[in-house]
Order: structure tokens, then C-alpha cells, then sequence
């Protein structure tokens, strides 16, 4: 078996490495292009007229068919400074592919690791999720760039599945951090996920990490409103007010008041004006005081402390 002359990386940015692992350089965009659409079935055979038609999609067909060839004959020099004594670019009669032999590909080693699946193969298929499907690329040949949205979006899910079930397994096996690692992961893919964010919330709960567990929930509440404009469903809210009510029982058998004697006074108040008041009133009382727009907010400021809730 040959060793790859070609590392080509299509999960986030595009990169082109050598079997030395320096980076390559193809200049022009179409020959990347067509390498990306090769490499994601390496062994594949593309007919030229296919290829032309993807990459020229709104040009004329004989002019499409003139700048393939162009192309080809450019990428063909470029590709034999790479492999000087074999071809990565194969071209048999009117069909192209690549030499899955001298190609290595992420997106093809994921879809492997896919395969196999469980213990030995998600780790690996996760790890080599290093972003999304050509992130940024675009041509502006529409077959070739909805050909991208498919894959990208085909992807994506493929590695969102690929991280729950590893999260599941590592839960399963005890091994905590790593499931939290590889859910902290899945969420930088997709933070819209509110079930893998009930889910973190769920391994910090199980840890006793009840402060990471709030701030959680936090961030999910805040990205779902500000990208989605709703608020976080009845199972998660739910799962909130467990942790909440966990921190308030741990706060009430540790001591009744805090360090510094002082008892802490929830003020849910709408208004301002109103609000600084009654916080104002309460200081001067001795109390320390903690404020809150809503029932929401209200939420959040009790599972984050030790608070005597007063309804004013």
C-alpha cells in the first residue's frame, strides 16, 4: 500500500497537506473545487461533461467544456509537483478521479469511523470534525454550491448523531469528563441543541457541579432567545428548577446566612425606579441584595445563591 501523497482536509476550511504535512497551495478556486468534489468518494468516477456542468454551470456547454480542460491542465502540473511519479488526478478515457491510494480524505476516513462505530470508532469520526463541510467556500456556480449546502447539511447531522452516541456511551461507562468534553464539543457545532444542553445541564447535576449546571442553562436560555427568539422548553425549565432546588437545600445545610452575616434579599421588580428603591431601602436595612427583571431572571438569580425570597 502506497503512503498518501495528498492530505485533503474538507471539514472546515479547505486545506491541501503534503505526506510531510506542510500545507499546499492549488491556486485557482475551480481546481479546489473539483478536488473537493472527487475527494468526498475518492475511488468515484465523474464524467467530464458532469464536471463541467457542476463547475460552468452557467456557462454555455462548449465553453464549459474549453475550461475544463484548462483546468485540468493546470491542476495536472500542479498535482506532478506533488507526485512526481504517479497520478493523483486519474483520467481514464472521458471519466476523473482520484487515486484513493495516494489521497487521503477527512470526510471519507469520517464516514469510516462512522462505520464502525461505538468505542473505537466515534472517538475517532468526532475528532475529525473539525468544522463544517467546506465552511466559507463558495464559487458561485449554483449546481456545484447546492451540491455543498447537501453535503454540508448531510454532515452535520451525521456528527451531531456521532457525538450523542458517544456522549451515551462515555456516560455509561463513567467516564464523566470525557462525555462532558465531547457534549461541550457538540454544542460549539450547534448550541441550538436544547436536548444536548439538557444533557451537559444533566452531567454537572450528576457531578455536583450545580454551578456549572445553572450557567448552563443560562447560556442555553440566552442563545435560544437571541437566535431563535423562544424560551427554553418545559423539560428543560424543569430540570432548572431540580438544580435550583438542590443549590437552595445544600445552601440551607450549610449555613443559614453567609460569611459575612448578611441575608440575601431577591428583588423582582420591572420598573427601574421602583427597583433601585427597594434595593435601596434593603442596604440601609443590612441587607444584601440581589435584583431581578422578571420571573425568568428571578429563576437564574436563585439557582446562582443562597437567597431569602421575598415577594414585594
Amino acid at each position: 500500500e502506497h503512503m498518501p501523497a495528498l492530505e485533503l482536509e474538507l471539514l472546515g476550511d479547505f486545506r491541501m497537506r503534503s505526506d510531510a504535512g506542510s500545507l499546499i497551495n492549488i491556486s485557482a478556486k475551480k481546481s479546489q473545487a473539483m478536488l473537493a468534489y472527487l475527494g468526498v468518494k475518492p475511488a468515484q468516477l465523474v464524467s467530464r461533461d458532469k464536471m463541467a456542468a457542476l463547475l460552468w454551470s452557467s456557462t454555455a456547454t462548449e465553453q464549459a467544456r474549453q475550461s475544463l480542460r484548462q483546468t485540468l491542465s493546470s491542476l495536472r502540473k500542479e498535482l506532478a509537483l506533488i507526485s512526481p511519479d504517479r497520478k493523483i488526478l486519474v483520467e481514464e478515457g472521458d471519466f476523473l478521479s482520484l487515486d484513493p491510494e495516494l489521497v487521503h480524505v477527512d470526510v471519507a476516513e469520517f464516514e469510516k469511523q462512522l462505520g464502525i462505530g461505538g468505542e473505537k470508532g466515534l472517538p475517532k469520526a468526532v475528532a475529525l470534525y473539525r468544522g463544517d463541510f467546506l465552511e466559507g467556500f463558495e464559487l458561485d456556480e449554483e449546481r456545484f454550491d447546492q451540491w455543498v449546502i447537501a453535503e454540508r447539511d448531510r454532515l452535520h447531522r451525521a456528527s451531531l448523531r456521532a457525538h450523542s452516541q458517544l456522549v451515551e456511551i462515555q456516560t455509561r461507562s463513567g467516564t464523566r469528563d470525557g462525555a462532558v468534553a465531547t457534549a461541550q464539543q457538540s454544542l460549539r457545532i450547534d448550541p441550538l441543541q436544547e436536548s444536548m444542553q439538557r444533557t451537559l445541564m444533566k452531567l454537572y447535576m450528576d457531578g455536583g457541579d450545580l454551578v456549572n449546571a445553572v450557567q448552563q442553562y443560562d447560556v442555553c436560555a440566552r442563545t435560544l432567545k437571541r437566535e431563535l427568539q423562544i424560551e427554553p422548553d418545559a423539560e428543560t425549565r424543569k430540570l432548572f428548577q431540580q438544580v435550583a432546588a438542590l443549590r437552595a437545600r445544600r445552601g440551607a445545610e450549610s449555613e443559614d446566612t453567609p460569611a459575612n452575616g448578611k441575608k440575601t434579599i431577591l428583588v423582582v421588580e420591572d420598573n427601574l425606579l421602583n427597583r433601585e428603591l427597594t434595593s435601596a431601602v434593603l442596604k440601609t436595612a443590612g441587607y444584601e441584595v440581589a435584583v431581578a427583571v422578571d420571573g425568568a431572571d428571578a429563576l437564574m438569580a436563585l439557582g446562582r445563591g443562597h437567597v431569602i425570597l421575598r415577594r414585594l
